[in-house]
């Protein structure tokens, strides 16, 4: 038996990090960016202040997955 699924995903960029994601099936989209200890790193090491609101980084939304 073999399984085969496309998904059908909208992305749309907003200023900075923060991007929405759309989701065949799903009626709300997925927020995008980051937060806390990333947004740390990328003021550190680059100098660069990202501003705006946090989202879940996609790395986020990844471990959530795989650990559920």
């Amino acid at each position: 038996m073999s399984l085969a699924h496309t998904t059908r995903i909208r992305i749309h960029k907003h200023e900075g990090p923060h991007r929405t994601a759309y989701i065949e099936n799903f009626s709300e989209p997925f927020h995008y960016g980051i937060h806390g200890g990333i947004r740390k790193f990328y003021k550190e090491k680059y100098g660069r202040e990202i501003t705006g609101p946090e989202y879940p980084a996609t790395l986020d939304h990844m471990i959530a997955g795989i650990a559920g």
